[in-house]
């Protein structure tokens, strides 16, 4: 899907901002002029959530009451007391966030995006499971019931440890638990096996390295064949534990150069290719087929990159509609400048 037009009520620091879209398209401003605001607004008409926060209302204007991101026939509504609601105006009905997510795909890339590598497991185990979600709705529904399963669970985890209720009454909730862990454990494994075909060539290409070997290794608290009876053999644990010890939520991805943590032992630049590479397979494992490639949003990214690397990223941007963000003009090509339309902050 391209997008051609963009228009915002509301959203942050926009009170109401309408803006045509190119193929290749620049925005450029001083900080704080909102420039970052625009390529949020299009994630979240993506993914209906923000790639900065996690509290949707701080997407709303502080003076209003509701924001509006809109796009031909995709819209989201936020509501800060509080309500997310989903519509899509071909079909004149709100969709669920489930039904939602996907028909949009985009992929963003930003200087928070590098400490991907060193940040909490929670941070990468949301980048996986957004880029899943946006081509495999079964993946994003297990992963809605696996949350809101595991979330009453502790509840009553905590309830059987206070007295207040009895042990099987959790059999109900474990067998949830294991239903939707199991389709979330498998389908991580297939996305991960995806991209590890890819990120050999990709580092080495970028890089310059013809030796190094890169590749993501998925550590589980169990397998999906292993939770049930994980679940089962720890059930008084978790019951003094209060909480779900075992499941995808527990799981984290490690990233190897030279069957090196690259945490450990990378450089800067060494992580920054690494990075560079595993958002070029994102790309590539979301670009499906022609009419659903992603839309691709680079936030304030070249200042990050030397010209080796912005020149990858410079060939990337020729098979996607790409968003930029820039405070300083001199850091593209004019060829690149020429090819581009320019949106200026004031």
């Amino acid at each position: 899907m391209i997008l051609s037009k963009l228009k915002l009520e509301n959203f942050r620091n926009h009170l109401q901002l309408e803006q045509e879209l190119g193929l290749l398209n620049v925005i450029i401003g001083r900080n704080g002029s909102g420039k970052s605001n625009i390529l949020e607004a299009i994630f979240v008409l993506s993914s209906c959530r923000s790639f900065r926060e996690e509290d949707k209302k701080n997407l709303v204007n502080f003076e209003s009451a509701f924001a509006r991101v809109s796009s031909g026939d995709l819209e989201v509504f936020i509501q800060k007391e509080p309500m997310l609601l989903l519509r899509s105006r071909e079909r004149g009905v709100n969709r669920k966030q489930s039904d939602y997510i996907g028909l949009l795909k985009s992929v963003v890339f930003s200087p928070e995006t590098i400490s991907l590598i060193g940040g909490a497991p929670k941070q990468r185990r949301r980048f996986l499971d957004l880029m899943i979600s946006q081509g495999n709705r079964e993946y994003l529904r297990a992963l809605i019931g696996y949350e809101k399963v595991r979330h009453e669970r502790n509840s009553l985890l905590q309830q059987v440890a206070e007295g207040k209720s009895k042990a099987n009454e959790l059999d109900f909730w474990d067998n949830e638990l294991v239903k939707f862990g199991q389709i979330i454990l498998f389908e991580r494994q297939n996305a991960i096996e995806c991209l590890n075909k890819q990120l050999d060539s990709l580092y080495r290409t970028i890089s310059g390295k013809e030796t190094e070997t890169l590749s993501i290794q998925y550590e589980n608290s169990c397998t999906g064949e292993e939770m049930r009876t994980k679940i089962e053999k720890n059930r008084q644990r978790e019951i003094w534990a209060g909480h779900s010890l075992f499941g995808p939520h527990r799981d984290d991805l490690i990233f190897l150069l030279n069957t090196y943590n690259v945490n450990n032992y990378a450089s800067r630049g060494e992580t920054k290719s690494v990075v560079l590479a595993l958002k070029i397979a994102e790309l590539n494992y979301l670009a499906t087929d022609q009419a659903e490639r992603p839309i691709l949003l680079l936030d304030d990214l070249f200042s990050e990159f030397d010209e080796i690397r912005r020149g990858h990223l410079s060939e990337i941007m020729k098979d996607f509609q790409t968003v930029i963000t820039t405070t300083d003009r001199a850091q593209f090509s004019k060829k690149l400048l020429n090819q581009s339309l320019i949106i200026e902050m004031s």
